[in-house]
């Protein structure tokens, strides 16, 4: 008898403990799926809809990394970039790149940099550096118009250059862009085949262009520092084009 209820003491005991285990180990299987939705869920935002993005170097001032009257050569501003602008959803885009968008891209020659400058010619036009202007020939305008670059400051304005590079006209083929930095003095970009103007790498037309799918996002607001928070709205080239 005594026996017996030893063994039923020790069963009663267990009781407890086999409970305690269930919920430690559901609780435990909880934090587990909950980490991994919201693991999911950061990544798909940052691969499709939205990521953050610090600017380096002055390539963009004053557009960018314009903070306390200097152009920064170092890292600055934060800002947020819209991924999902520029993506295909089973057929649906909601727009593709134009003249104006400051856009965030992987240069042709590296997966592991991410360029920030603004996109100047579009596909299927010529873009001519002429004089320190930028002249644009489509077919609306064979002709050509001088694009209103208000965003440059003084000492960028009327004096885009084309650095070492010999063409003067560059023919933007299907499926890329011809990109600048607003800071024209500073910016290594389509003029210089994103590589630095001495390196001399800029063989083919297509050298120079940037292909549409390196293109990660548009920059959309300027989150920091938080004198500078502002949305980045695109210049009106319309009259200048008529």
């Amino acid at each position: 008898m005594d026996e017996l209820f030893e063994l039923e003491e020790k069963l009663v005991d267990e009781i407890p403990v086999s409970q305690k285990q269930k919920r430690r180990l559901l609780f435990s299987m909880d934090i587990v799926v909950n980490v991994l939705i919201i693991v999911i869920l950061v990544y798909t935002v940052r691969t499709f809809f939205i990521s953050p993005f610090q600017v380096f170097g002055p390539s963009m001032c004053d557009t960018l990394n314009y903070i306390s009257d200097t152009c920064q050569h170092e890292f600055g501003e934060y800002l947020i970039v819209n991924k999902a602008i520029y993506q295909n959803f089973f057929g649906f885009r909601y727009r593709l790149p134009k003249r104006g968008d400051i856009i965030v891209f992987k240069p042709p020659h590296s997966d592991s940099e991410f360029y920030i400058k603004r996109i100047i010619g579009e596909p299927g036009e010529e873009v001519e550096i002429k004089k320190g202007k930028v002249i644009i020939y489509n077919e609306e305008n064979p002709d050509g118009f001088e694009i209103p670059e208000t965003y440059l400051n003084p000492s960028n304005k009327d004096q885009t250059s084309l650095f070492s590079s010999a063409a003067k006209k560059f023919k933007v083929t299907e499926g890329h862009f011809f990109t600048m930095g607003d800071n024209r003095r500073e910016s290594t970009d389509s003029r210089t085949c994103f590589l630095p103007p001495l390196s001399k790498k800029c063989q083919t037309v297509e050298d120079y262009l940037l292909p549409a799918e390196r293109i990660e996002g548009k920059a959309l607001v300027i989150l920091w520092p938080f004198s500078k928070i502002r949305v980045l709205s695109n210049p009106n080239y319309a009259l200048a084009a008529q």
